[in-house]
């Protein structure tokens, strides 16, 4: 049997569910890909192959995501904060802050630590952080980095796992916020609303803190 011959039969196995993406058929996330063909047969092995990479990507690309956050649940008592949270949520909250003051000082991150904090300490909003930064109001994202992909990407640095630590026993700079918004960055008409409808309270660092 040729070499092209034995990839069209195993191209084929694989267009009929012989070998499977959600199984560890590839070695490595570089996947061969097969001789262009001159037929359209050829064509349409090959276009299959492809979607097979691209889904066995996607598929390691979510199980990574979900790595980030898998962690041993272990509780700790968190001052002004009914209950305990888990190491799980800590993470969370350690993430978000990198994604939204990853430039900024410790005094900034333990501002955003305060903010998200402060919301599960509210009515108004969810009763636990993950809650928190997760929630979606009419669709839209409370916190822009769970969406533009900050929120998975960010290299947690030691000072933001300090500040976070620091917001957690009870450091609070935030004059009770419960939002921020950094201006420069915003959509004019998200600014004009938070302006319009929130009494602005300081900013410090481009965040403008409101509640």
């Amino acid at each position: 049997m040729t070499l092209k011959k034995k990839w069209k039969v195993a191209a084929i196995s694989c267009a009929i569910g012989l070998c499977s993406v959600g199984q560890q058929v590839f070695a490595s996330d570089t996947l061969f890909q097969p001789p262009q063909g001159e037929n359209g047969v050829d064509q349409l092995i090959q276009r299959k192959l492809l979607e097979e990479q691209k889904q066995f990507k996607e598929r390691k690309a979510l199980i990574k995501k979900l790595n980030i956050e898998r962690q041993i649940e272990k509780v700790q008592d968190v001052k002004g904060l009914k209950g305990k949270i888990s190491t799980r949520e800590k993470a969370i909250l350690t993430r978000i802050v990198e994604a939204e003051a990853t430039d900024k000082d410790m005094k900034s991150k333990i501002l955003v630590a305060n903010v998200i904090i402060n919301r599960v300490r509210s009515k108004e909003f969810p009763n636990t952080i993950e809650q928190v930064v997760f929630q979606r109001t009419n669709g839209s994202v409370q916190f822009s980095p769970t969406a533009d992909g900050r929120y998975n990407s960010v290299t947690i640095k030691a000072s933001t796992r300090e500040s976070v630590e620091r917001a957690l026993e009870g450091e609070d700079y935030s004059e009770g916020a419960l939002y921020f918004v950094e201006k420069t960055m915003a959509n004019p008409r998200n600014v004009s609303w938070f302006d319009r409808a929130l009494t602005k309270l300081f900013t410090y660092q481009g965040h403008s803190f409101y509640k």
